[in-house]
């Protein structure tokens, strides 16, 4: 699947970040909850990235049903390879979907296995209270994507999305992941070589950029801007 790049400038869609809004206010919740967990309990960096790992999760399914349950949208940009661009229909909409599930998914096998060869970043190991808080976090992050689909849901009212974008907006998301798991590895090596316990600083460093991705991407809402700059390059 290939589909037209959106170009966002990142001052503008800072701009756009509403703190009075309920899914904002979630996102900043729900992040600072697992700092907390991880100074209360002294969770290791891998115990956080594994709950994240499950939020991220989370996001790919409501984004999959999100897909399924698109009753209009557009697919300007959207094009199967070097073909001809993809027609708005329901046998598309299925195609993008299950897509969406295979590759999305095989993102976070190769995240789950690189997560399970971390023991480099890790304190001792927190046992049943490590498993407890990763229950409670998935809770607070089912809520807080339930109350972001349902926004999502009453916004396709007003606007018809770009079958593209709602398939590629979760993937900003994952960035964070990318970045952690590469500086890991690097800072497990450090932390080793100089009997450091590098942990806070991970997690710190992932949650802060985790946290602004989030609330860049919650802000910018993905399926108008490329509807709009569909209908702009199609009236040029």
């Amino acid at each position: 699947m290939k589909v037209k790049k959106q170009k966002i400038k990142l001052s503008d869609a800072w701009k756009k970040v509403d703190f009075s809004k309920t899914s904002t206010l979630m996102i900043i919740f729900s992040n600072l909850l697992v700092i907390i967990f991880a100074v209360v309990d002294n969770l290791s960096a891998v115990e956080v990235l594994w709950i994240y790992w499950i939020q991220s999760v989370i996001i790919g399914v409501f984004n999959f049903i999100r897909i399924i349950s698109l009753k209009e949208f557009t697919t300007t940009g959207l094009k199967r390879g070097a073909g001809s661009e993809l027609s708005p229909m329901k046998a598309t909409k299925v195609s993008i979907a299950i897509f969406f599930l295979f590759h999305y998914g095989f993102f976070h096998f190769v995240y789950a296995m690189f997560l399970g060869g971390f023991p480099g970043i890790t304190n001792t190991h927190s046992g049943n209270s490590g498993l407890s808080y990763l229950v409670y976090t998935t809770l607070v992050f089912f809520i807080s994507y339930l109350i972001e689909f349902v926004q999502s849901i009453r916004a396709q009212q007003e606007v018809i999305p770009n079958l593209g974008a709602v398939m590629f907006a979760p993937y900003f998301r994952i960035i964070p992941m990318h970045i952690i798991i590469i500086l890991g590895g690097f800072l497990s090596i450090i932390g080793s070589a100089f009997s450091v316990r590098i942990d806070m600083a991970i997690i710190l460093i992932f949650v802060g950029i985790k946290t602004f991705v989030e609330l860049l991407t919650s802000a910018v809402d993905f399926f108008t801007s490329a509807t709009q700059m569909a209908s702009d390059n199609a009236d040029s």
